[in-house]
């Protein structure tokens, strides 16, 4: 077969049983974030350019490598958001929120896009779940929202994970930091690649994020932002750990952790989970206390994370599904037609009882034989046949695909029959 189209690189086609996967994570995800406290809030895929160019920050891989951006025929700059914060926040801000009082939780499960380098479990069009909880500089609060992400692990059954703390400071300790960073790196420029030595001027920061094996060793020869913390980012941390280790949840203190984002400020995390000789990160976050006085509002604490759903399903074993061979969704009642005449009076009658449970009929004219196998590789329970006999009498042939009995069944009793058989 000569295709004329296929799809992009780096991304994926979803379907079949791996839409059912999906559903099933989806529905735990939603069920728990609502138990949190949490409400939905969905925003345009496309975003002014410059929003994330000022929150994300420029010098960062996002930024700079990763965008998918462009210009309309009007000379409007946008982009497909590559990240939901920054949405969030100017939704949050053009929607008159700053007037709502306490912490305003919203969660959302959406589509991301990044021009990055394909490889399992990373795609250019991805999904995310998260959170975003505005208005509360409370270090209980941090350690609630990562109590909140472990949660929505625990709703999925994922095992062996990892969860990763640091304190990156604030406005107030932050820059000295920085300008030690800057200085030890100056002095060591040579030892970078050419093409990260610009971060150096951008954003020193970048460069724990540095995945070459060198690079990392250089950045663990200048001591850790925890020796620079001011005295109420140290008792901001610190209460962090306290109600984490109250909660029972356990924790891995990491230096080098400044994720890939401008915004951040004192707590980030990050869960990861062990792949073969490597961690991979399944899901990250951090306060932001700075983002939404920078995209134009009120000074206002905030934090939040994201959870990368592609990741977290092969973590959780769930490969690619084969469409050629595998199953459609699981019903509860197969309907076979044998016939023209059997399948107008399938479908005029047996639509009832789809008030009750999920039903298929089969419209493809295979063979009986063929729908009967058919029913077998959805997981029925029931069987219904129809043919020009059972039409003639008004009747439905109902076989119970777990003891084999098999019985015709008035039209009119058939809603009766299929609950029975079921035992709803």
């Amino acid at each position: 077969m000569n295709l004329k189209y296929r799809r992009l690189k780096g991304t994926r086609d979803i379907m079949l049983e791996e839409v059912e996967r999906w559903r099933w994570c989806e529905d735990r995800w939603s069920e728990t974030l609502a138990r949190y406290g949490y409400g939905e809030i969905r925003t345009p895929v496309i975003e002014p350019l410059e929003l994330f160019q000022r929150s994300v920050g420029e010098g960062t891989d996002i930024v700079d490598k990763e965008m998918y951006s462009f210009e309309t025929k009007g000379g409007e700059r946008l982009v497909l958001r590559p990240e939901m914060t920054a949405s969030v926040a100017r939704a949050y801000l053009e929607n008159g929120l700053t007037r709502q009082p306490g912490i305003l939780k919203f969660w959302y499960m959406a589509p991301m896009f990044r021009h990055d380098r394909p490889q399992a479990g990373r795609y250019r069009q991805f999904h995310q779940v998260g959170v975003e909880a505005i208005g509360s500089p409370s270090a209980v609060l941090d350690a609630e929202v990562i109590q909140t992400l472990l949660a929505l692990f625990d709703a999925v059954d994922a095992r062996d994970l990892t969860l990763l703390l640091n304190s990156i400071g604030c406005a107030a300790c932050r820059p000295a930091f920085v300008a030690s960073l800057r200085k030890y790196l100056e002095a060591n420029r040579e030892r970078l690649p050419e093409s990260l030595r610009a971060r150096i001027d951008h954003n020193p920061l970048r460069l724990y994020d540095a995945k070459e094996e060198d690079v990392a060793k250089l950045m663990v020869g200048h001591p850790p932002i925890s020796e620079h913390l001011c005295e109420d980012c140290r008792r901001h941390h610190a209460i962090v750990k306290e109600c984490l280790d109250g909660l029972g949840i356990g924790f891995e203190e990491d230096p080098t952790l400044v994720r890939g984002l401008d915004y951040y400020s004192r707590t980030t995390f990050e869960v990861t989970a062990r792949t073969e000789r490597k961690q991979s990160s399944l899901a990250g976050g951090g306060r932001y206390d700075g983002l939404i006085a920078q995209c134009g509002g009120p000074e206002t604490p905030a934090i939040g994370f994201s959870l990368g759903i592609e990741r977290t399903l092969l973590h959780l074993g769930d490969d690619p599904v084969d469409p050629q061979r595998c199953r459609q969704s699981v019903v509860d009642v197969y309907v076979a037609c044998f016939g023209d005449q059997a399948e107008r009076y399938a479908l005029a009658h047996a639509d009832i009882l789809r008030d009750v449970c999920r039903v298929e009929i089969d419209l493809s004219g295979r063979s009986l034989k063929a729908q009967a196998k058919g029913a077998n590789q959805r997981l029925a329970r029931a069987l219904i046949v129809v043919g020009p006999e059972e039409v003639a009498n008004d009747v439905f042939q109902l076989k119970n695909l777990a003891t084999g009995e098999q019985q015709a069944i008035a039209r009119d009793k058939i809603l009766t029959a299929v609950r029975e058989v079921l035992a709803l």
